[in-house]
């Protein structure tokens, strides 16, 4: 039953393995049943060979057991750091913004607008941000 309601998780799982292959790290909210669940399906032993590393969010971490963070928050897994996989989370809520502006619009211009915005953002707010 448990991989029935991780269906879309593992549906992403594998078009991401499939498009990135080898030494994958996935953030979801339950990432330590996900990471149960995954190795019990028919992915589990395609994401082993491939060293996919299944993670949770930091606050979702911090309200776990301190076993269940030493295995699957970013804080202890080299290369991440200070990355708390809410980068997605933040930039859709920003976008929110938007919703007055194209309620109304075709369906043309409000796909256009949303482009507009993330080429935006991507430009003068998240590439400036990666520098010093």
């Amino acid at each position: 039953m448990l991989i029935h309601r991780s269906k879309y998780a593992l549906a992403v799982t594998s078009r991401l393995l499939d498009a990135f292959g080898s030494g994958l790290g996935g953030g979801y909210d339950i990432g330590c049943c996900f990471k149960t669940t995954l190795a019990s399906s028919v992915l589990g032993e395609r994401a082993c060979s491939l060293n996919y590393t299944s993670l949770v969010n930091s606050f979702h971490g911090h309200a776990h057991n301190r076993l269940c963070q030493l295995d699957n928050l970013t804080t202890y897994i080299e290369g991440l750091r200070l990355e708390d996989l809410e980068g997605c989370k933040r930039a859709f809520s920003k976008s929110n913004a938007l919703i007055s502006s194209i309620r109304y619009a075709s369906v043309f211009h409000r796909r256009q607008v949303i482009a507009y915005y993330f080429e935006y953002n991507d430009e003068m707010e998240v590439y400036a941000n990666l520098s010093k």
